[in-house]
């Protein structure tokens, strides 16, 4: 039985082709967070480079001078991987990596881990100062979702 092959410059560009469409169908498949607020909060958005500096322990404040209060959900929940990936282009094992050399060399300390999207609405809520992300089934009226530029 013979294979039938294809030119070298089509079998490049095909792979390219599935790559891409095998990339969006993952994308449209992965869960998505949103990045929030308290709706009390005195500020609406972020760039996207401020929110991964945040989260990455390189800055604590906005330029306006308020204070930001990261935080993060446990390791292995489906919104932290999506964050991260999405957010800063880490994958979780990247994540883990980078918050263990800055507490080996006494540079930072990660965001507060809670256990799910519902213990950071509630954290949220009554924190004005504190930035989150959650999964937006657990969006409610208390919140405000922010504009990532």
């Amino acid at each position: 039985m013979s294979k039938r092959r294809f030119p070298p410059g089509i079998s490049l560009v095909l792979g390219h082709v599935l790559g891409i469409v095998f990339g969006l169908v993952h994308h449209t498949a992965s869960a998505e967070v949103l990045v929030v607020v308290s709706a009390d909060a005195p500020f609406t958005r972020l760039t996207s480079h401020d929110l991964k500096d945040i989260y990455l322990g390189r800055r604590s404040q906005l330029g306006s001078g308020i204070d930001i209060v990261p935080l993060d959900q446990v390791e292995g929940t489906a919104a932290r991987s999506e964050f991260y990936t999405h957010y800063t282009g880490q994958t979780p094992a990247q994540i883990k990596a980078h918050w263990a050399r800055q507490i080996f060399t006494g540079r930072g300390q990660p965001p507060q881990a809670l256990a799910n999207s519902r213990e950071v609405v509630e954290r949220l809520a009554n924190d004005t100062n504190a930035l989150g992300y959650i999964d937006p089934s657990s969006l409610d009226d208390r919140l405000r979702v922010l504009t990532v530029e």
